[in-house]
């Protein structure tokens, strides 16, 4: 009788920790992670498992084409990735829009008004900075500026030619146009 209590309270213990894993509300790599039946840890899925510095590197070679954002008297310039979202964000210029901060993270948001292409896209990714990525969820180009983590629908743009000043000054509400650059 007491062996089986012990075992009874063993796995009610085990339960517990396994529900202390388990991801909380606004947790954003929640939906990246997996709990491995065996083990009871976090597994994560393939496009993130690669880590910082290497997640989507297929996405983000550089594919000739620039495009500038326009705020202001300040003008930053963009060199695009090859990849099909970056190609679709193009086909949609010129766009004169409005950059937002994005409260408790290092990046202004500038909403689109039709969605990009999510062909070939990764289930999400961990921006560079600084970087230029688009949101597929919130239908929104952000502008990196400081490290926000792992997020499902997060789609690498680009690499900004600007400092992490000059992007975090950015003020909320800026008119912001963005153009192709002609080479």
């Amino acid at each position: 009788m007491l062996k089986r209590a012990s075992s009874t309270v063993a796995a009610l213990t085990f339960a517990v920790f396994l529900t202390g894993c388990a991801s909380q509300p606004g947790d954003p790599g929640a939906e990246s992670r997996q709990v491995s039946p065996a083990a009871g840890e976090p597994a994560e899925t393939s496009s993130r498992a690669q880590g910082v510095g290497s997640t989507n590197d297929n996405l983000r070679t550089l594919s000739g084409s620039r495009i500038a954002v326009r705020i202001g008297d300040k003008a930053f310039t963009i060199q695009l990735y090859n990849n099909p979202t970056a190609k679709d964000l193009v086909s949609q210029l010129p766009l004169t829009l409005t950059a937002d901060d994005y409260p408790g993270y290092d990046e202004k948001v500038v909403r689109v008004q039709n969605p990009l292409s999510m062909e070939g896209a990764p289930d999400g990714d961990e921006p560079a900075i600084p970087e230029v990525g688009y949101y597929e969820p919130g239908q929104w180009i952000a502008l990196y500026y400081g490290p926000i983590g792992y997020w499902p629908g997060k789609v690498p743009l680009g690499r900004i030619d600007a400092s992490v000043e000059e992007l975090r000054a950015i003020p909320d509400g800026a008119s912001v146009t963005i153009e192709v650059v002609k080479n």
